[in-house]
């Protein structure tokens, strides 16, 4: 697989307001170990469309990888100034995400104009890469059901990976994680 889509939870989904906050630390990590094993596979991209949360975390862990693999990160916005009702803390962070970026664009060349512009910028995305990765969780009903669903019926009328990260998978990394770090 040459690109991978990135996608899943917005910060406030899960109770995180704050980029410092100890979950985050965990979520980028267990990320940054999901992507480099596509990484060891032959991805070459990876790809958001910016918005806060586990897309923008993917985005830091594929600067932090690009170190060590031939790793590039895409960031497809639904449209332009996506990020203007954001404060001015998220902002700047997604500019410094955006800034290491290798190619940025927006699937419509214009503001906002309805909520139309996400589900085609979506199934944009869907018919430009291999597979997506996917943090969401049927427990905890969020907006990536939305997604999840157009990516189910894209997926039956394809050969697309789907690869989905559930609050289990996410508990097991970090029960794993801590319990090596007190046995190292």
């Amino acid at each position: 697989m040459k690109s991978l889509y990135v996608t899943g939870y917005k910060p406030f989904e899960l109770n995180i307001f704050k980029n410092n906050q100890p979950e985050v630390k965990f979520i980028k990590l267990y990320l940054q170990e999901r992507i480099r094993q596509y990484a060891e596979e032959g991805l070459e991209w990876v790809i958001i469309s910016g918005m806060l949360g586990t897309e923008l975390w993917a985005g830091e862990v594929a600067i932090r990888l690009k170190k060590n693999y031939q790793l590039k990160l895409a960031i497809i916005s639904p449209f332009l100034e996506h990020t203007s009702k954001w404060n001015e803390e998220n902002q700047l962070y997604y500019e410094q995400i955006l800034s290491q970026a290798d190619f940025v664009t927006s699937v419509y060349q214009q503001p906002y104009a309805g909520g139309y512009m996400f589900r085609e910028a979506t199934q944009f995305i869907l018919e430009n890469t291999e597979g997506t990765l996917l943090f969401y969780d049927e427990e905890q009903e969020a907006s990536p059901k939305y997604f999840k669903r157009q990516l189910i019926d894209f997926s039956a009328q394809s050969d697309y990976n789907m690869d989905i990260i559930s609050m289990d998978d996410l508990s097991v990394f970090i029960n794993e994680y801590q319990s090596e770090k007190w046995e190292g």
